[in-house]
């Protein structure tokens, strides 16, 4: 009798210390038991890039508070659709400049009068710069949507990997949760090294009702690797927010010069 009563007490007591951690640590401490024993479909299941690192010890320094933004999936649909529209706009720009193109050159075959070919030859000229510059437009939109495309693609991945949801996901609005963790590994070597869990949780909603998913990890990587690719996205956001003022100024400057002489 005391034997099952001391052994309802361990149970009881792991129970509420698995209670008590957070859904971060959990998520974390099972993935590193899938580690431990190659258990690849296990990672599989709980990251969307399974990486598998030889470890003797680990130690969580750091759970950061869950970062909550919109689900992106809605957003980028309707960027794709923008564009697509956008996209058919520019191919009739292109092919309106074609058929421009296209009459000029007739009318040049059709001209005999010296001064009217050179002009209609500097016509065609600009109509021909003018026409590739329109078709180089749908290209860089063509390559714009394909980028979409396969953040869309991935996007739904992560959902169906938190969710376990395949089909509609278009109809869903929904948020993130996006989470850092920060462990200490003891690596086969004996070198200790500090590495960043990245997690996602995604919620579903689609008008009263609710999915709640699980946690999932987006990224595993050194915590050097980590900082490079902050340091890489701020200059790169940097460098964007330079090119939308460089290029509002020559508007600024223009509107200056009309008030000006106005």
């Amino acid at each position: 009798m005391k034997k099952i009563i001391l052994l309802l007490a361990v149970l009881g007591f792991i129970v509420v210390m698995t209670s008590c951690q957070k859904a971060e640590e959990v998520t974390v401490s099972k993935y590193f038991q899938a580690m431990q024993h190659n258990d690849k479909d296990t990672m599989a299941t709980m990251s969307f890039e399974p990486r598998d690192i030889e470890y003797k010890a680990f130690e969580i320094l750091s759970i950061e508070e869950p970062v909550v933004e919109e689900l992106q999936l809605p957003i980028l649909l309707k960027k794709s659709a923008d564009m697509e529209k956008r996209k058919k706009d520019q191919v009739l720009l292109a092919v309106e400049k074609d058929d421009e193109l296209a009459e000029a050159e007739d009318e040049l075959e059709d001209t005999r009068r010296r001064s009217k070919r050179d002009e209609l030859e500097k016509k065609i000229e600009e109509l021909t710069t003018q026409a590739e510059e329109e078709k180089q437009k749908v290209k860089t939109m063509q390559l714009e949507i394909n980028q979409l495309d396969k953040a869309i693609e991935r996007e739904k991945a992560l959902i169906t990997l938190s969710t376990g949801m395949r089909e509609n996901l278009e109809m869903f609005s929904g948020e993130t949760h996006l989470s850092r963790v920060t462990v200490k590994i003891t690596l086969e070597n004996d070198e200790v090294q500090n590495y960043v869990f990245l997690l996602r949780k995604d919620v579903l909603k689609l008008q009263d009702k609710q999915s709640n998913g699980r946690l999932i990890i987006l990224k595993l990587m050194s915590e050097d690797d980590y900082k490079k690719e902050m340091q890489a996205k701020e200059e790169e956001k940097s460098m964007g927010e330079t090119e939308e003022v460089t290029e509002e100024q020559p508007a600024a400057q223009e509107q200056k010069e009309e008030e000006t002489n106005g």
